[in-house]
């Protein structure tokens, strides 16, 4: 679900945990990227994110106000979290396409043998910068353990990467 303020593109997820005893679902909002002078020197994307529990009939509740559903996709992974001045999340997940709600017997890969790896960290105004400094650190720490490629071109992951997160704690 994507909604479309002005030439900034924010997203709504609805995200269901199949992990649970129960299904549990979420809503996401995915905020526009930042923009100006500062988000021009970074080298990553700044976007504000808000989540919230939500019902079970949440699809019926989307459909009713008039959201679709535009694709189904099912995250196979794993996430760690790292603290260096501020609590980093790293999670490595598989994208699969599920064609019925909850198939996830049937899911087809969307890109084999690649994985997303995506490095989250919570901010205000107040530590920005600081919160800022230490993804950018991490993140150059991490690049030098991962084949980085464009979706098609497999490359995985460096045989050495998982031994020497593990190796630093």
């Amino acid at each position: 679900m994507q909604s479309y303020g002005g030439s900034v593109e924010s997203k709504i997820q609805l995200v269901c945990d199949l992990e649970k005893p129960e299904d549990t679902w979420t809503v996401r909002h995915v905020g526009g990227p930042m923009i100006g002078s500062g988000a021009e020197k970074s080298s990553f994307l700044v976007r504000p994110v808000q989540e919230s529990k939500i019902t079970k009939n949440a699809q019926i509740f989307f459909k009713n106000i008039g959201y679709k559903l535009d694709h189904k996709h099912l995250r196979v992974g794993f996430a760690f979290h790292f603290q260096k001045d501020a609590l980093i999340t790293v999670t490595v997940s598989s994208i699969n396409k599920i064609f019925k709600l909850h198939a996830i017997d049937d899911a087809v890969s969307v890109t084999p043998g690649t994985h997303l790896v995506e490095v989250t960290a919570q901010t205000a105004s107040t530590n920005y910068n600081e919160v800022v400094a230490s993804v950018s650190s991490f993140c150059e720490y991490l690049a030098l353990l991962l084949h980085l490629s464009k979706p098609g071109v497999s490359t995985g992951v460096v045989p050495t990467a998982v031994a020497s997160l593990m190796s630093d704690g």
